[in-house]
């Protein structure tokens, strides 16, 4: 019998390192998300009585594409005294990978395949090596799990199927696909998701590709019509992993006799 996990992860908290400051202003986000994650100089580590276990610390990049951790080492220390820790590192070298991982149970990482695609989105000077290379620096030091956003590119597949092959060759224990979201506020605020076949392509692919690798469905994907399309087939295709599940996957899951498990932190802990 195959199984899948269902993750509604209630008990960690996303937190930002940087309040709602970003250098970036990337094309599909714009700083948008950081407004629904709490500040973490608030937080103190100790879940404000709601049941946390764990903290997403996250935050805006620098002009280089890092979000400052290293530069907050008391604060991871203090958080992970009582709670786990997953950590979005954006281009970090191998120093601050370093100082950071006795504080970080695992962190995550998002990898590009298409240099256009890192200057389009992001505005930065780099390269899909840059970003390989960091991905490299981080694993070496901290469990990493890499995310691929498909349709990054305003809606548009460029890039995943190179990024999904350069893990092939760098190794991953899972990979966590999210897919592209238009956002209001946003230089991609008309774009559209990319279609759900198009999608699907991009997962199946990297199913034969990471063989030996898990494949979940991260929190960050069109809500309504397109998720309750999109999930169900991610279920069919044997994905591992999905966050915030469809009702119509939870039916699609238990029609298919699997054995079905249910966590309530994020997806990569």
């Amino acid at each position: 019998m195959g199984k899948i996990s269902f993750i509604v992860p209630k008990r960690t908290e996303p937190v930002s390192i940087t309040g709602n400051g970003c250098a970036l202003s990337c094309a599909h986000c714009n700083g948008h998300y950081l407004e629904h994650m709490s500040d973490v100089f608030h937080i103190k580590g100790d879940g404000e009585g709601k049941g946390i276990c764990s903290y997403l610390v996250s935050g805006g990049c620098n002009e280089e594409g890092t979000v400052p951790l290293a530069d907050n080492l008391s604060l991871l220390r203090e958080l992970s005294n009582k709670h786990r820790i997953v950590a979005h590192t954006g281009l970090m070298g191998t120093r601050d990978a370093e100082a950071i991982a006795p504080f970080v149970d695992s962190a995550s990482f998002n990898l590009i395949g298409d240099d256009a695609t890192i200057r389009k989105v992001y505005g930065l000077q780099k390269t899909v090596d840059d970003f390989m290379d960091s991905y490299r620096s981080v694993r070496e030091h901290v469990k990493t799990f890499p995310h691929i956003t498909i349709g990054l590119h305003g809606g548009r597949i460029v890039g995943e199927y190179r990024a999904v092959d350069m893990l092939s060759e760098a190794g991953c224990d899972a990979l966590v696909f999210n897919v592209f979201i238009p956002t209001t506020g946003t230089v991609f605020a008309s774009a559209k998701p990319p279609p759900i076949h198009e999608a699907l392509d991009v997962i199946t692919y990297a199913k034969i590709q990471l063989k030996d690798s898990k494949i979940y469905i991260g929190c960050m994907r069109p809500g309504g019509s397109y998720r309750n399309e999109f999930d169900p087939v991610c279920v069919d295709v044997g994905v591992d992993r999905i966050v915030m599940p469809s009702r119509s996957a939870r039916k699609l899951a238990q029609e298919m006799g699997l054995d079905i498990f249910y966590k309530e932190e994020c997806c990569v802990l």
